[in-house]
């Protein structure tokens, strides 16, 4: 029984021996790759046969299961070349300027109310202005202020002819004429200054009774004036009585605002 035992014991050691050294090895299943078209680089095509074309990849078709993976499908697509986008050149300049003006007069216009001998008196056009709905703005200018009609006996030939005519007149009252030596336009004989037309109208009554005739311009001096601007609608015009002070006349204009430096 014991030698029975030992010889299974060999029996199977020695088949054990044929299968690892002796008996040949057979593989189950299949490759993985098996069926699988070959990848080749893009360095490994031709040169003639490459494409600048853009490749788009698409959706590779369902599968039945147990069917080996299908190779991806390529389309590929041309773009036509682009084409340069032209850039619009700025404004000119002058299209600005027109541009600008058009705006300004869409919006109405910059007038200018002036000039005031004082600042007082500007301020309180503004405040008026401002009170029926306008925003004014006050500045401060060098110009001709007027001062009122002047009324005058000119071209006298000599100093002494304009002595006699000042006699004259100072016999009927006029003490606030004098003469004027000499000037541009030769002697004269100063009758007054007045602000109103009425005042001129009886200076020059008083003066014509003596025979004479009077000339009437307006009188100005350079000065430091002020001015009131506010914008108006194209149609709309302003009440100047209204800014006129209280207990005096002052010959206002209205005329375009000046530009503003640069």
């Amino acid at each position: 029984m014991r030698n029975l035992f030992l010889a299974l014991v060999i029996a199977n050691l020695a088949f054990a021996a044929w299968s690892a050294w002796f008996a040949p090895a057979e593989h189950a299943g299949r490759r993985a790759d098996e069926g699988l078209p070959a990848l080749t680089l893009v360095s490994e095509v031709p040169t003639d046969l490459r494409s600048s074309g853009v490749v788009v990849e698409a959706a590779a078709p369902e599968q039945a299961a147990g069917d080996p993976p299908s190779p991806v499908a390529t389309i590929e697509t041309r773009l036509p070349p682009s084409e340069p986008v032209p850039i619009p050149s700025p404004p000119s300049r002058g299209q600005l300027a027109a541009a600008r003006d058009a705006s300004a007069a869409a919006a109405g216009r910059c007038t200018s109310v002036g000039p005031f001998r004082e600042l007082s008196q500007a301020a309180a056009a503004a405040a008026t202005l401002r009170t029926a709905g306008y925003q004014p703005e006050q500045r401060v200018a060098e110009g001709d202020l007027w001062i009122g009609y002047w009324v005058y006996i000119a071209a006298l030939p000599t100093e002494q002819a304009a002595n006699e005519i000042l006699a004259k007149v100072r016999d009927q009252g006029i003490t606030d004429s004098y003469v004027i030596p000499n000037s541009d336009s030769g002697n004269l004989v100063s009758l007054g200054v007045f602000s109103e037309i009425s005042g001129v109208s009886r200076r020059r009554d008083q003066v014509r009774a003596l025979g004479l005739e009077p000339e009437v311009v307006d009188r100005t001096r350079r000065a430091t004036v002020y001015w009131v601007d506010v914008m108006l609608a194209p149609e709309q015009t302003l009440d100047f009585d209204s800014l006129q002070p209280a207990g005096r006349i002052i010959r206002l204009e209205q005329r375009d605002c000046e530009p503003s430096p640069g």
